[in-house]
């Protein structure tokens, strides 16, 4: 048993100090944890409000500028882009070779692949690149001509003007419809004639032509006519008329 008056041994006051030091560091450690968390949200709601300015004058620009606005729920049309184009080309459209591609689709709609290599003198590798650009980002879309792939500038040409535009592409095919349509009707053996091909192979031409709601034939005294389709005269005309030389 200890004696009053004795003094406290070395170990003892060492444990002392020890505890004492580590209350006055817990102390310490909670005041820096507490001064850190008051500094990082201070952080938080500066940037925060940063963001929120930074929001607020976009919107004023675009807003004052008449900038189509975009949504994250909604794609960007190719129509929104050729408007964008008209006030400052977009990236897509600033790399020279592209705009040439693009340039040449929208002069010749209906072209295709080939032709446009030829067209303007470009490598295969090199077109075929910028065309999947094109039709990958709606610049310009393709209508499946059989074994052909035929381009045209986006949202200019409704299903059946491709289609027309496409017959017309075809050299035997166009100048049946052009012949057609300088008369109200031609009989088989005239139109081969005019042709200048076998009645065998005007038939062939027709049977497609018929198909398509192109041509309508009728069959008077023995003797097969035809004529340009009533109900789509009107795109054919236009087409004719719209579509320069065939490539």
């Amino acid at each position: 048993m200890e004696q009053k008056g004795q003094p406290v041994p070395a170990t003892d006051r060492d444990t002392c100090s020890l505890v004492h030091s580590f209350t006055n560091n817990h102390k310490n450690l909670e005041t820096i944890t507490v001064s850190g968390c008051k500094l990082k949200l201070t952080r938080i709601l500066i940037c925060a409000l940063v963001i929120m300015i930074l929001f607020s004058s976009i919107g004023t620009f675009i807003h004052q500028t008449n900038i189509p606005a975009f949504s994250l729920t909604s794609p960007i049309s190719p129509s929104t882009i050729l408007y964008e184009s008209a006030v400052d080309k977009p990236p897509l459209l600033n790399q020279s070779t592209r705009l040439q591609v693009y340039s040449f689709v929208e002069a010749n709609p209906g072209v295709h692949f080939r032709g446009v290599c030829s067209g303007l003198s470009m490598s295969i590798g090199v077109a075929q690149y910028h065309l999947g650009v094109l039709t990958k980002t709606g610049l310009i879309s393709f209508f499946q001509d059989g074994r052909y792939k035929r381009y045209f500038r986006s949202k200019s040409f409704r299903i059946k003007e491709m289609q027309v535009i496409s017959v017309l592409r075809h050299e035997t095919a166009g100048k049946i419809l052009r012949i057609l349509s300088e008369n109200q009707q031609l009989a088989h053996h005239d139109l081969a004639t005019k042709l200048e091909i076998s009645s065998q192979a005007l038939s062939w031409q027709m049977v497609r032509l018929r198909k398509m709601d192109i041509v309508d034939s009728v069959t008077e005294s023995m003797e097969v006519k035809y004529s340009i389709n009533e109900e789509n005269a009107a795109i054919i005309n236009w087409c004719l008329d719209s579509v320069p030389a065939r490539i």
